[in-house]
């Protein structure tokens, strides 16, 4: 099964961290929304699309990639990084994947180092994370994942 994760990751590598641990532990092509804005999904059959949140949503970036190239009928994860994890940040992209006939197959959350707005007079917040445990998680989920497509 040909896999791929599109991340954006712009302030401070939280979730690059988490896709970079995913690639590593399968063969997993790491596509960076940001820097090959116009890469060719059509080859993948699992995709994961993987963010920061700003603003309460994902990036606008990986948005604007997901709008552009996520194919029809394709099995779709996501993961996101936030200085405060909530439901409902993927909302906008689960909405695009229903519209182009994919299967969801989960979404990870975790923490991840904030410096936005006043958090950075005050040095950011979770200031260690992803941790470690947090960075397992995310391979743990992938491996869930990798399984329930067997």
């Amino acid at each position: 099964m040909k896999i791929a994760i599109v991340y954006a990751s712009t302030h401070h590598g939280n979730t690059r961290r988490l896709a970079t641990a995913i690639a590593r532990s399968g063969q997993v092509t790491l596509i960076d929304a940001m820097q090959n804005p116009d890469a060719d999904l059509s080859p993948y059959e699992l995709i994961g699309f993987a963010s920061g949140i700003a603003f309460g949503k994902y990036y606008p970036q990986l948005m604007e990639f997901a709008r552009r190239h996520l194919p029809e009928n394709r099995k779709v994860f996501a993961l996101h990084t936030a200085g405060s994890p909530r439901a409902g940040y993927a909302k906008e992209l689960l909405s695009l994947v229903g519209e182009r006939h994919c299967d969801c197959l989960g979404v990870y959350q975790c923490k991840g180092f904030d410096t936005f707005g006043p958090f950075k007079v005050l040095g950011g917040i979770n200031k260690q994370h992803p941790s470690e445990e947090e960075i397992e998680g995310a391979v743990a989920f992938f491996h869930h994942i990798i399984k329930e497509c067997q």
